[in-house]
Parts: C-alpha cells; sequence; structure tokens
C-alpha cells in the first residue's frame, strides 16, 4: 500500500510469486493512494505490479467491470491510469473501454442534477478528455469539446464549464495561436465549439470580475483580538482564523504586535489564548519566548499545539531542551519540529531511541525526519532515516527521505535499486540519475 519498490523487487524475483496474487488484486480494486493532489496515484506502481506477477491478461477483464460502475473519485484515478498503461501497450479491449466510460459521462453529464464530492464526475470526464488528446491528438481535441459544448447547451448551466485543467494540457501540446484559431472559425460553423468557446470565456469574465473584488481586508488589533474571541469554542478555529492572521500579520507594526502579547497574557480563556497566538505562525513572536515555552506545555491542544509551532520559527537552546523533554515524553510529532531549527549531533541517540521504537510513523514523524536531515547532513542517520522510509505512508516525503540518505552517504544500494520501482514518479527518476552518476 505505500508502494515501496521491495514489493516489485519481490514480485520479479520470487518463483512463487503467484502467492501474492489477491493482495495485488485487492490493491487494483481499492483506493491505496495517500496524497494523489502530491504524489499522484499509485496506477503505474500497480501496473508494474500486475506484469511482475504475470497476471495482465487475467486481471484485465476484473478491472474493467469495476472501473465501468459509478466509482469514487481517487478510485476512478487509480484504475484509470492502470487502464491507460493497459491501452498504451495495445490493449484494443482496455481501449474501448475507456471509450465507452468518456461517452457514458457524456449522455450522464447532460442530465445529472447534482455533483457529489465524492465522485466528481466533471473531473472523471475531463481527465479522460485529456487521455483521448494524449492518444488521438488533434482529432481527439475537437471532438472533446464539441463533447462539452453539447453537455453545456443541454444543460443550460454553468456546472460543467470548468475545463481550465484540458485547456492548459492541450496549449502545452498544441500551442494558443492554433487552439484560438480554430476556436475562431469553428465558432463559425458549429453550436457545440460556439457554446464551448462562450461558456469558457463567461467564465473567464466572472473570474476577473472576482479578483478585482478581492482586497485583502483592514484588520486591526481589535478586529483581530475580536475574532478570536469569536471562534472560542469552534474545533476549526485554526483554519478559519487564517485570513484574519495573515491580514494583520501584513498591516500590524510592532507596538500592535507587543500590544497583542499583552492581550495574551492577560486573557484567561486557553482557547482564545490560542486563537490570538494563530499569528505568530507567519511572523516572529515579539516577547521573550519562555512564555510560548510555557504554552507548549499547556493542558489545552489547541495552545500547546500553536505555541510549538511559532517557536519553531527559532533558534535557541530553549527551544532545543523543549524539543528533547517533548520526544522523551513520547510526544514525537510536538518535539520534532522544534530541532529543524535546533538539531545536534548527540540528538541523534534520543531520536533514534523514539523514532525505531514501532513500526507506526505518522505523517507528521516522516516530514519532520524529512526536513531534519536535508537540512543537516549525518553520517549515522542511516538507521534512521530506513526506518522512516520503510514505514512513512508519504511517497512524496519518501522521497526526499531517499535524497537526505544519498546527500548523508548513508543511501545502500538495496534502498537504491528498490526506488527504481517505487510509486513516486520523481524517486524513481531520482534513482535513475543515482545509479548514472
Amino acid at each position: 500500500r505505500r508502494g515501496l519498490g521491495s514489493a516489485i523487487i519481490e514480485l520479479k524475483k520470487n518463483p512463487e510469486r503467484y502467492k501474492y496474487r489477491d493482495i495485488v488484486l485487492r490493491c487494483c480494486l481499492k483506493d491505496i493512494a495517500y496524497d494523489v493532489q502530491i504524489e499522484g496515484t499509485k496506477g503505474h506502481y500497480l501496473y508494474t505490479a500486475i506484469c511482475a506477477l504475470g497476471a495482465k491478461d487475467e486481471f484485465e477483464d476484473i478491472l474493467i467491470n469495476t472501473f465501468m460502475k459509478r466509482l469514487e473519485h481517487r478510485l476512478f484515478q487509480q484504475l484509470a491510469d492502470i487502464l491507460f498503461l493497459y491501452a498504451d501497450d495495445g490493449s484494443e479491449k482496455t481501449r474501448n473501454a475507456l471509450r465507452a466510460k468518456y461517452q457514458c459521462l457524456t449522455e450522464q453529464l447532460s442530465r445529472q442534477r447534482t455533483f457529489p464530492y465524492r465522485y466528481c464526475e466533471r473531473e472523471q470526464f475531463e481527465e479522460l478528455m485529456i487521455y483521448e488528446v494524449d492518444t488521438r491528438k488533434w482529432a481527439a481535441f475537437k471532438e472533446c469539446v464539441a463533447d462539452a459544448g453539447r453537455i453545456s447547451m443541454m444543460r443550460k448551466d454553468d456546472a460543467c464549464d470548468d475545463y481550465d485543467w484540458f485547456l492548459d494540457h492541450c496549449k502545452n501540446i498544441f500551442g494558443n495561436e492554433k487552439i484560438a484559431r480554430y476556436f475562431d472559425i469553428a465558432s463559425e460553423k458549429s453550436a457545440e465549439v460556439k457554446a464551448f468557446v462562450g461558456a469558457i470565456n463567461e467564465l473567464e469574465i466572472i473570474r476577473e470580475e472576482n479578483s478585482r473584488l478581492r482586497v485583502e481586508p483592514e484588520v486591526t488589533l481589535e478586529g483581530y483580538v475580536t475574532r478570536a474571541r469569536e471562534l472560542e469554542k469552534d474545533e476549526y478555529a485554526y483554519g478559519r482564523m487564517r485570513i484574519s492572521a495573515v491580514g494583520f500579520s501584513r498591516q500590524a507594526d510592532q507596538n500592535d504586535l507587543k500590544n497583542l502579547v499583552s492581550i495574551i497574557i492577560g486573557e484567561q480563556s486557553d482557547e482564545i489564548k490560542a486563537n490570538m497566538l494563530r499569528v505568530f505562525r507567519d511572523i516572529d513572536f515579539p516577547a521573550d519566548i519562555d512564555l510560548l515555552i510555557n504554552y507548549a506545555e499547556s493542558d489545552c491542544e489547541r495552545l500547546q499545539d500553536i505555541a510549538i509551532v511559532a517557536l519553531e520559527r527559532f533558534e535557541d537552546r530553549r527551544v532545543h531542551d523543549l524539543s528533547l523533554k517533548l520526544i522523551t515524553s513520547g510526544n514525537l510529532d510536538a518535539g520534532l519540529p522544534l530541532l529543524i531549527n535546533n538539531w545536534s549531533r548527540q540528538d541523534e541517540i534520543v531520536i533514534r531511541e523514539h523514532v525505531l521504537s514501532s513500526r507506526k510513523v505518522s505523517h507528521a514523524t516522516q516530514l519532520n525526519i524529512r526536513e531534519i536531515y536535508t537540512k543537516h547532513r549525518s553520517k549515522s542517520c542511516g538507521d534512521i532515516l530506513e526506518h522512516v522510509y520503510r514505514y512513512g505512508a508519504c511517497a512524496y516525503c519518501r522521497s526526499a527521505i531517499v535524497e537526505a540518505m544519498w546527500r548523508s552517504h548513508v543511501l545502500r544500494t538495496n534502498i537504491l535499486d528498490e526506488c527504481l520501482y517505487d510509486s513516486y514518479d520523481e524517486t524513481r527518476k531520482m534513482a535513475k540519475r543515482i545509479k548514472k552518476s
């Protein structure tokens, strides 16, 4: 599920590889992505596993039958990426299935009333449009534009008029001038193309109007404090304070910030204190950090979290000592980020003891170890980085872990060999570069 290349090597080398058949199939039919927006799907990885297993023909009908059902968006993306590779390898059966799904969505979008976020069928349609263009080039572009325009004409609303991803992709392939020229000429002859062009132009006008209206609000000290108090009991206060905090951080002078600290000290509610401290995520705390260190050991989780975030900006012995205190108490996710700017070589003893003690590596731990050893090279960190490499779920962070191993000269050959088959594209590319060098 994590997308490690070691699984692919096992499938390639084990003469009894077929015992893994059910595991590979299950991973294909379940969404195993961690964060699609950052690391992409594991479609390429799973297709490599299918080929290594020797189950291409056996799995093809199963995957196609699942793909033709109504799917949640992330599972659709994963299956689509697998089937794109089947089709690219010459499978006419899969190519026909992709085409059938495209036509099915074309009809469905014309009459569908709502678009639940879990499915995102308009986005599914757009992904298939892009594949059509990648496969059949200009002829597919013209057909996709006509189909999208027909959907727009039948709907008579703007629910399916956003095709930025498709258009950007096509402009990279064909160029702005060719597409603009086609739109000018074809709009005179085709009602569908005219509808498509009209819809995207209208959407662009709306965006420009909204952009002109979007003026950064003035956030005074009084307004910021009021907002922090309004959100005292709101469990999502950290996110909802963001706009006010960013605005205040850009407009406040040092006197405002020092006055805010005085108000925070006098405030009785820990939740309100935490909300007020939100501004110091992006700018330095203007007073003695002993106050933040005190808050970082608060029983109020919200106050503790934001105090630690504010302390991450400082390089200071007190922050270093707090970090080790938190780590040794078992709070890795709070302690490790404070070491990014305060790491010293002897800290590895503590890091090793507490990171290697469990096979459950949280994303926060993975990210923080990545940041520590990206910033600080160490010839004795190999076992720490390898542990996080093995048990961290995020393939994007894993790529940076591998790079940190390389820069610290602790990247072992077997790990590098695994990286050639990693689920994350950039890790595979990096492994090839390192092998070549």
